[in-house]
């Protein structure tokens, strides 16, 4: 099994958890009032899993395509 970043895993579980919330609360308080309150949520789970794609990304790299 690979061994993945951490902040891969808190931008992956921050986001389904967000976005899981954000449908709920929409769907149980009908309105535009839900919206602003999740959008600060997002973008750092984004920067999160932007952060662990590219620590994944830098470590995976195979020796013969890395400079010398």
């Amino acid at each position: 099994m690979k061994v993945r970043s951490p902040f891969f895993v808190i931008g992956t579980v921050g986001m389904l958890v967000t976005a899981t919330l954000h449908m709920l609360m929409a769907m149980v308080l009908v309105g535009p009032a839900v919206h602003p309150v999740f959008l600060g949520t997002y973008p750092v789970f984004l920067v999160f899993l932007a952060l662990g794609t590219a620590r994944m990304r830098r470590v995976e790299v195979p020796v013969r395509y890395r400079k010398r």
